[in-house]
């Protein structure tokens, strides 16, 4: 999920409509005006936040006419709406709009308009349709009515036991220190995380959240969740906004969407995330879709970082 897709001249612009999504366009919140910032920097650009002045949703889908660039315009202005947790009316009036004018069909349009009306339920239906969909999609595609039982078992269930799926994660503990399989057999270890396989752990196609941990190196509190969400959100080419949208959903909006971890309230530190979306959309795998990552669990772990483009956690700046 690419970010920095706008032009120089095009830009000021795109964050003049965002500007419109603002609750108070004329009196930005310091979230808000944050936002801007943070996008403008992405883009490597100088435009004054203060020098900008709202623009209206037809005159900016005159402007915009990419289906992609359209699409990104979109979801970022999502965004803008939920940086100070509270989506209001009016917001969601502008949003509309601005789909219309874009001509953008955004399914999370629809979960945005639940949640600020207080239909946590319904969201949930929502996201959890919208991604098992994509990963029992896949499932099936690979091996059938069997790939849809893998999958969906040990997740709702707490089934899906075979010992001979989690001896072959068990023995990743027995490579070097410092290789990707050593890694993430410590990660899971050391948390008390079930390995695929075993009882209470997550489907094998969901292992790459796992080991996209180990590569982003951020961590498993609330905190480094929200930044891994968007980390993965960046990395997935197909979709991956959902994925942000899900993290802000559960780690900032308070929306129970994970069954694992604690939802909380106010997580969505600007910078941090969005420099994890943009570290995760400079990795050249998506590490969602056919990634055999089996093929590299010998590797060092800071080797792959360097062979797929992660830029390092440590100065690299949004």
């Amino acid at each position: 999920m690419d970010i920095a897709v706008f032009s120089s001249q095009e830009l000021p612009l795109v964050l003049g409509a965002l500007m419109s999504v603002a609750a108070q366009p004329e009196a930005l919140t310091p979230q808000e005006y944050q936002f801007l910032q943070v996008i403008d920097q992405m883009h490597e650009s100088f435009v004054a936040v203060d020098d900008l002045c709202p623009i209206a949703a037809r005159q900016i889908g005159e402007i915009i006419t990419d289906p992609h660039r359209r699409t990104r315009l979109l979801q970022m202005a999502m965004v803008m709406a939920m940086v100070d947790g509270n989506i209001k009316p009016h917001q969601q009036k502008v949003l509309r709009s601005l789909a219309e004018a874009l001509c953008v069909n955004e399914q999370g349009l629809r979960v945005l308009h639940k949640a600020a009306n207080g239909h946590k339920l319904l969201v949930q239906i929502d996201m959890m349709r919208r991604l098992m969909g994509k990963f029992v999609g896949e499932a099936y595609q690979k091996q059938g009515v069997t790939g849809i039982k893998k999958m969906i078992f040990p997740l709702l269930f707490n089934g899906g036991e075979d010992s001979e799926v989690a001896w072959k994660y068990r023995r990743l503990g027995l490579l070097p220190t410092g290789t990707l399989g050593r890694t993430y057999w410590e990660h899971c270890t050391q948390r008390h995380f079930s390995f695929p396989g075993e009882s209470g752990g997550i489907p094998e196609q969901m292992v790459f959240h796992d080991f996209g941990h180990i590569l982003s190196g951020y961590d498993t509190d609330p905190q480094g969740e929200i930044q891994q969400g968007a980390f993965q959100a960046g990395f997935i080419r197909e979709d991956g906004f959902v994925f942000l949208l899900f993290a802000l959903l559960h780690f900032h909006l308070g929306i129970q969407m994970a069954p694992v971890a604690d939802a909380s309230v106010g997580l969505f530190d600007i910078p941090l995330v969005m420099q994890a979306l943009q570290r995760g959309a400079a990795c050249k795998v998506d590490l969602s879709k056919n990634w055999n990552f089996w093929e590299v669990v010998e590797v060092p772990v800071e080797d792959l970082r360097d062979r797929y483009g992660i830029p390092s956690l440590n100065g690299f700046s949004a």
